[in-house]
């Protein structure tokens, strides 16, 4: 309409178009024009047998319909009809016929009243709609008591998981305490929601809920992980596979990013160490992130949940291509799958400690500090484990070989401590001789009775008492201090003898030959192969002893899991008609966050863990698994892998818009998808898992291609 006036308002333009004196551009509206489409609703009647429109032939025993009767409805379509017809006449008689050389005549005045009226048909529909949906949302609102929003749909689903799945395969948060049997954790280990404050300040940060299922006998299928370009190392022990399954309404989808940390905290005067990473194939697993964690030191880890195309989103995307580019599709996709299976491998150092230097188990649960000094022999100076390990009778008790490996201990730090004086020594000379050079080139006459030097030598103090030490001699200070339990084994320091005016300095001891000499002092001697090193099988199998095998066994076979997701992917293609499950990468966030205890005076404190820190604790914790390993001969035989697969279950709308617009009852289809993930875990059938027969006969009715 607002074309045809500016074409009339702009006759100017066009000077050889005549217009009529009588047009009357405002008589073109839909006002008089009834609109069809009300938003009634109300009882039943019998309908008449004049109809202009028909709904099909009812039976008698059809339930009554809410909807108007067909003979309002077609008492509606006649008026429309009806005043239709007066308002195109009056068009006829406002304006000139079609066979007129005018701009407008009466068949383009009829095409934009047509235009005005299906516009009035669409706006009144749409508020007709509107009106029946808020109508709906208030009822739903009243008959549950507050709008439901996704953190309540989350505590649903937790609740009817219980009722809708057997124990042994309802979903439990993943909050996995690192234990060795019948002893109190070392520390613990989850994946929660992110709250609004750092480290769960906010209450929304429970774990989230995950099928687990233990892989048992994995004893015997050994998996190994690099700790280097040439090392290799061997870990055994419990498996654990999770299949955790998130669900996102509309406006989540594009607001959120990240929502969960993995959380890993350790005991006080407990310690062990986290692998992050992925499984990289049937027997291997590519870390690529290591930690170690003690005395109460705790890591926040962001998780960020990349989603994948559902299958059917990727055949349709790649159906145009080319059989070419279709191979290069499907061959990057298997790589992505294969790819999104994280691992979490906790290793418990105390039980590989006894390992490594041959102690009976449990002897290091109650010697604190020895495990401690332990782990800064192995971390800080990176000691060999030979010159540590019980070298006695084995007949000896479990207390005599820990004697035995204290006294091993003592005599290292008395060589550490040895080795820090004599650096000591060299610094003050080196000190006491840059002095003395500065003294000559400036003239400085020594005629005079000197000071006794503060330092030991001869012009330690030639700058008055109050003048500095040396930055060399501060800085080899602020060294630590040796542990006072080894005080006692530590000899004294040799008297310090004065160096005088011009003598050369002494020839400072190669440090390769006092690492020799107090070897050969430590007399540790290389035991036969019945009694020193213990075997891979005699590892594994002292840490099996001690499990508790009484748990409920899930599948006596290994597992590759690999296989998991393209498994999950062809049943997400079979049985996932809405196309909502996609499948999710998890990978960890760039920047971590740590709260630490320097001492047990000092309060706990935040460091933020930037990629460059993260490098430095990663090749920390290698150097100690170098260690324990002996560099890959001795397999790790206390190590818990945890292997995630994740999936994501997307609804296009809200929560309440998805219930009512779409009228879909989202705790169906959430069903659906978590029977679906979950048969593929526990390789059961659905009926196994559900609880009782009739939640099966319900799902039945609902999800029948499941047990098709």
């Amino acid at each position: 309409m607002e074309h045809v006036a500016s074409l009339i308002y702009t006759r100017g333009a066009c000077p050889s178009v005549e217009l009529e004196s009588h047009v009357d551009i405002n008589c073109i509206n839909d006002g008089g024009v009834f609109v069809p489409v009300l938003p009634l609703l109300e009882s039943p009647v019998e309908q008449s047998r004049k109809v202009l429109i028909s709904l099909g032939k009812q039976r008698d025993n059809e339930e009554m319909s809410p909807l108007l009767p067909i003979e309002d409805i077609n008492k509606f379509l006649s008026e429309q009809c009806r005043s239709l017809n007066s308002a195109l006449k009056k068009l006829e008689d406002s304006f000139p016929p079609s066979s007129a050389q005018t701009l407008i005549s009466a068949a383009e005045a009829s095409l934009v009243l047509l235009s005005h009226h299906i516009g009035s048909i669409a706006e009144h529909y749409c508020n007709g709609v509107g009106y029946i949906e808020e109508m709906l949302r208030s009822q739903l609102v009243s008959a549950i008591g507050k709008e439901i929003q996704s953190e309540d749909f989350t505590e649903f689903i937790l609740f009817h998981n219980r009722k809708l799945f057997k124990n042994e395969f309802v979903p439990k948060p993943f909050c996995h305490a690192i234990r060795r049997p019948g002893h109190y954790p070392d520390g613990v280990l989850s994946i929660e929601r992110t709250g609004n404050g750092d480290f769960g300040t906010k209450k929304n940060t429970d774990p989230v809920v995950t099928f687990m299922r233990k892989i048992e006998g994995s004893s015997s299928a050994p998996m190994f992980f690099p700790i280097n370009a040439a090392t290799s190392v061997e870990f055994t022990g419990e498996r654990f596979l999770h299949a955790w399954i998130c669900h996102e309404f509309g406006e989540e989808r594009e607001s959120r990013s990240g929502g969960f940390n993995l959380v890993a905290r350790a005991r006080q005067f407990s310690s062990f160490l986290l692998l992050i990473g992925t499984v990289s194939g049937p027997d291997s697993f590519d870390p690529q992130h290591a930690i170690i964690l003690q005395n109460k030191d705790e890591v926040l880890i962001p998780l960020l949940l990349n989603q994948l195309p559902t299958p059917k989103e990727f055949k349709d995307a790649i159906q145009s291509l080319s059989p070419e580019q279709q191979r290069f599709a499907k061959a990057f996709r298997s790589m992505q799958l294969e790819s999104s299976v994280f691992g979490v491998c906790a290793v418990q150092l105390k039980p590989q400690l006894e390992l490594l230097l041959g102690l009976p188990q449990f002897s290091l649960t109650k010697e604190i500090k020895l495990t401690q000094d332990l782990l800064s022999l192995f971390i800080d100076y990176q000691i060999s484990s030979d010159l540590l390990s019980f070298d006695g009778d084995d007949a000896m008790t479990s207390s005599e070989k820990v004697e035995v490996v204290k006294g091993h201990v003592a005599a290292v730090y008395e060589m550490i401590q040895e080795l820090k004086e004599k650096d000591l020594r060299n610094a003050e000379q080196e000190a006491d001789m840059h002095v003395e050079m500065l003294g000559c080139n400036s003239g400085f006459s020594f005629g005079g009775a000197a000071p006794a030097p503060r330092g030991g030598g001869m012009f330690g103090d030639m700058f008055g008492s109050a003048a500095p030490a040396p930055q060399a001699v501060m800085a080899f200070s602020a060294a630590a201090p040796l542990p006072q339990d080894y005080m006692a084994c530590a000899a004294a320091p040799a008297p310090q003898a004065s160096v005088a005016f011009g003598a050369p300095a002494p020839v400072p001891v190669p440090r390769s030959a006092e690492l020799s000499a107090t070897k050969t002092r430590l007399s540790v001697k290389p035991k036969g192969q019945a009694q020193s090193d213990l075997t891979k099988t005699d590892a594994s199998q002292l840490y099996k002893d001690s499990k508790n095998l009484d748990e409920t066994p899930q599948n006596s076979k290994s597992v590759d899991f690999t296989l998991i997701p393209k498994k999950l992917d062809a049943k997400f293609e079979a049985l996932d008609t809405d196309s909502a499950l996609r499948p999710t990468v998890i990978k960890t966030g760039d920047v971590w966050t740590k709260r630490m205890q320097q001492n047990l005076l000092t309060k706990m404190h935040e460091v933020t863990l930037t990629p460059g820190m993260q490098k430095k604790e990663r090749n920390k914790a290698f150097d100690l698994l170098d260690a324990l390993s002996r560099s890959g001969p001795l397999p790790i035989a206390c190590a818990e892998l945890h292997v995630f697969v994740a999936a994501t279950h997307c609804f296009e709308n809200s929560l309440m818009a998805t219930v009512i617009q779409d009228n879909i009852n989202p705790i169906e289809k959430m069903e659906k998808s978590m029977l679906i993930v979950a048969s593929t875990i526990f390789d059961l059938s659905p009926a196994h898992l559900l609880k009782n027969e009739q939640e099966e006969e319900r799902v039945v009715k609902y999800s029948p291609a499941l047990f098709e």
